[in-house]
């Protein structure tokens, strides 16, 4: 690798601090009552987090007989949720800013109870013996997302003057270091392919549409959360994967794997946002035209 990935994973704990500390900035009583009057569409949300995007990912690595390192990092990567840059692509797609905080905070903090109980049952499936605990899936959930965003939430509620304007600038330099961690990833992707191949970032990327079509079905005719429905869904965690893969000793090239799926993931992500915003002018068009 031209960039050693434990260097990428460093600037990228930085980089993560301080896009959940800008979206903690925007977190008040409203995410809570959006919850509350969404409710049955949050729980709908967070199965469909949890359940159907790793079922497909087991029937596509056993309907392509994918082994090994590939086959770990796909799987993982699916019974992740909660990306920290998740809540971001979500209002960039268009998502409720109240209801988009609400639904990632329910996926993150229902991860501690997913995640073990997804390891148990891929274990009787693969026949491994996983080792990962609630409290290594909380301290990382804890570390990296749940506690800079109490912290940008604190300070809103404490300093909301001070809180509305730091954030608008935090969240253009967390968007840039996205973009840097992005190239920092692509620099080494000659690497990656030489040590799994093409196949995870090819399957983050089919996943990837299936979820997203999975969260826009399941925010059912809530027009509203469907952008925030599809990226939560589809949006996976990197971070996480790599913990339950450092607990269980698994080999190096399963770290080159998770990477692979989430630059499928990721470029899938940009290609969606896109479309979303291409959609959106030309709706926008449209409805200032007119009629003949």
């Amino acid at each position: 690798m031209l960039i050693p990935l434990q260097w990428i994973g460093l600037f990228a704990t930085a980089v993560i601090w301080i896009v959940m500390f800008a979206l903690g900035l925007m977190l008040g009583r409203e995410q809570i009552r959006a919850a509350t009057q969404r409710r049955w569409v949050l729980a709908a949300l967070v199965f469909a987090v949890s359940v159907p995007v790793p079922v497909l990912a087991v029937l596509l690595v056993k309907a392509f007989g994918l082994t090994g390192a590939v086959a770990a990092g796909i799987v993982l990567m699916s019974i992740s949720p909660g990306a920290p840059v998740a809540l971001r692509r979500a209002l960039d797609a268009g998502g409720d800013r109240a209801f988009a905080p609400a639904l990632h905070l329910a996926i993150v903090a229902l991860a501690v109870i997913t995640v073990p109980l997804a390891l148990v049952i891929l274990d009787w499936i693969f026949a491994k013996d996983f080792a990962v605990t609630p409290l290594h899936i909380a301290q990382q959930v804890f570390f990296a997302q749940l506690l800079p965003m109490a912290i940008g939430a604190a300070l809103r509620a404490w300093r909301p003057a001070f809180a509305a304007k730091l954030e608008a600038p935090l969240s253009r330099i967390g968007n840039v270091l996205l973009a840097v961690m992005g190239l920092m990833v692509l620099v080494d992707l000659p690497g990656l392919w030489k040590a799994v191949g093409l196949a995870p970032l090819l399957a983050g990327c089919g996943l990837t549409v299936c979820a997203l079509a999975i969260g826009t079905a399941f925010a059912g005719r809530d027009a509203a959360v469907r952008p925030a429905a599809a990226v939560a869904v589809a949006m996976r965690n990197p971070g996480l994967a790599l913990v339950i893969a450092t607990v269980n000793r698994m080999p190096p090239d399963v770290t080159a794997a998770v990477i692979g799926y989430a630059l499928g993931l990721g470029l899938t992500i940009i290609a969606f946002l896109q479309w979303r915003k291409r959609a959106a002018r030309l709706a926008s068009r449209s409805s200032r035209t007119p009629a003949a």
